[in-house]
């Protein structure tokens, strides 16, 4: 016998190896029928195959099962239903342990190592290539068991639906789009694309309507892609709206991006942080000595203010404009500065002052243009907070914002958008009026006036949902801030399985499929979907006896640009014959 040797071959092993596979539980099943359905004649043993099966229910067994046929009329063979009720054919895992991996890596964000700990106590040893084969045919039975039980869902859906629609990357990878019911937060559809192009979520959508209906509205993004291919899709009486957040954001984009970007640069010019910083850093390695007195600390507490402002989160741009807000603190330092370290000062503060007063001088003169730059970029940002507040989306309503744990009422909500509807419609006069005084056409006000005008349909009018006796009780939601919440969600949850923090390539193998799972979070969606999820193996069971669904998951887990990866590989291939060269034994990445 050959020697065993290299890496990973120890002394257990090897013996394991020798002694052979550990005697398990051998189990008998055969078909219940003895008789043909046909033509009533005894059934014969066709063949016996055996093979191990684990489940959570038997730990692991061997199981020889014989199958039966009717020699006489040639009928079907028969296998045994029970079995069948417990693993899929031919496979070596019972639904119960598809089901419980699949709840625990994707519900409640377990590693694999965690899973397969718990697994040892039961008594049950898989690899974790098991376990991610295992994820993988729970989300392929659910992603079937989702279609097919779509009239069920669509009846649970009362009073229709509204169809966010958005999507995700990171870092550009790992394309996910969304068809997301926002009455409710079930996903209704979820696809991997390569980017948002019509081509890719026309389809999408057609399939959500297919299964759902035509829903009561369309909430999306300003995208052109997302406005053709809902244009393409949307029929009366659903109506076509957009998101006001987006719209502001856009707005804001319009607004203020070139001025920030070159104040910016200016300030990176005049290396006002960087000197901050380097006079900062002794500075405050002597404040934090036990000797320190409170005036020792005043100084360094000054130009850590100069920098980071009060030390709170601000929002992202452009609903906080970080670079202007630094040009006014500097503006600001004289003034802050006297009222923090009343004289007399020591030889050390009057020295660093000064050289503080020298570096800050560029940005209050206007020669150097950093304040004209200043002074714009408050015009603009006072229009756009004017629009802001016309439309009153308050920090708590920005995306990534967690939502509020307790929702207006429906009623309360609508006459909400009614109002805002009204104050719209009055500022779009009053912007008119203000654009109409005043010859020039690239003011903030004619940009403003511009964006709505071309969207103003698209953000009024959102449809209602009403009972029988005439009471609101959903109103569609005026931003898509809902999708975004569950991608940031989804984003926390995928960092909490794998373990990384940049997600682009784990989004790029991630089955479109696993947005489904976080909707068994929702009681009313698994009551539509199973009943319960102690009844989900008893689900995925019957749709693969009933053929609905393959036993083996089609996962597209392949990287979009796979086929091109392999293309490359396959130039530094050498033809056969070909002698090898050193750098061909080097490992891989």
């Amino acid at each position: 016998m050959e020697q065993a040797s290299g890496a990973g071959w120890g002394a257990d092993r090897i013996a394991r190896l020798l002694q052979g596979p550990a005697e398990l539980p051998l189990l008998h099943v055969a078909p219940s029928a003895r008789l043909c359905s046909d033509c009533g004649a005894a059934l014969r043993c066709l063949k016996s195959s055996t093979r191990s099966l684990t489940t959570l229910a038997t730990g692991t067994v061997r199981v020889r099962e014989l199958r039966t046929h009717c020699p006489d009329c040639g009928s079907a063979p028969l296998a045994s239903r029970q079995l069948a009720s417990l693993a899929p054919p031919g496979q070596r895992f019972g639904y119960d342990l598809i089901v419980w991996v699949g709840l625990q890596r994707y519900l409640h964000l377990r590693q694999r190592c965690e899973m397969r700990a718990d697994l040892a106590r039961r008594g049950i040893t898989l690899s974790a290539g098991s376990l991610s084969a295992l994820s993988d045919r729970f989300l392929h039975l659910l992603g079937q068991l989702h279609t097919q039980r779509a009239p069920a869902l669509r009846a649970a859906m009362q009073h229709g639906y509204p169809l966010h629609l958005d999507a995700t990357s990171d870092k550009g990878k790992g394309g996910l789009f969304l068809c997301i019911d926002g009455w409710r937060g079930w996903v209704l559809h979820a696809v991997r694309i390569r980017s948002e192009n019509e081509a890719e979520l026309r389809p999408a959508i057609e399939i959500t309507v297919a299964l759902f209906g035509h829903p009561v509205a369309y909430m999306r993004d300003l995208g052109k892609a997302g406005a053709n291919a809902v244009a393409a899709c949307c029929q009366a009486p659903s109506v076509d709206l957009v998101c006001q957040f987006h719209l502001l954001a856009a707005i804001g984009r319009k607004l203020l991006l070139g001025d920030h970007a070159a104040l910016q640069r200016g300030l990176t010019r005049f290396k006002v942080r960087s000197s901050l910083r380097e006079w900062l850093r002794p500075l405050r390695a002597q404040a934090r000595l036990d000797q320190a007195s409170e005036r020792d600390r005043q100084l360094p507490a000054l130009l850590l203010w100069l920098l980071e402002g009060d030390g709170r989160k601000r929002a992202c741009f452009p609903f906080g404009l970080a670079h202007l807000d630094f040009h006014q603190r500097c503006c600001r330092f004289e003034q802050v500065a006297s009222q923090r370290l009343p004289g007399p000062l020591s030889a050390r503060e009057r020295g660093l002052l000064d050289r503080v007063r020298e570096l800050l001088q560029p940005l209050r003169e206007r020669a150097f243009g950093l304040a004209a730059l200043a002074e714009r970029l408050k015009c603009s940002q006072a229009v756009f907070a004017e629009l802001r507040q016309v439309l009153r989306l308050r920090h708590d309503a920005l995306r990534g914002r967690k939502p509020a744990a307790i929702s207006p009422p429906p009623g309360l909500k609508a006459a909400r958008l009614d109002s805002i509807a009204s104050s719209l419609q009055d500022y779009r006069a009053k912007l008119r009026r203000r654009v109409a005084q005043t010859k020039a056409g690239s003011r903030p006000e004619a940009i403003v006036l511009d964006y709505l005008d071309r969207y103003y349909e698209k953000l009024v009018g959102h449809p209602r949902a009403y009972d029988g006796d005439g009471q609101i009780v959903a109103v569609v939601e005026r931003t898509n801030n809902s999708a975004e919440h569950r991608f940031a969600s989804a984003k926390r949850k995928l960092r909490r399985r794998v373990g990384r923090a940049n997600l682009g390539r784990d989004m790029q193998d991630q089955p479109a499929e696993a947005a489904l799972a976080a909707n068994l979070h929702d009681e009313d969606y698994v009551r539509a979907l199973c009943g319960n999820l102690d009844e989900l193996p008893k689900a995925f069971a019957n749709l693969v006896q009933s053929g609905a669904a393959t036993a083996r998951p089609a996962l597209d887990r392949d990287n979009p640009d796979a086929d091109l990866r392999r293309c490359i590989r396959a130039w530094g291939a050498k033809p056969a014959g070909h002698p090898k060269t050193p750098g061909d034994c080097r490992g891989g990445a």
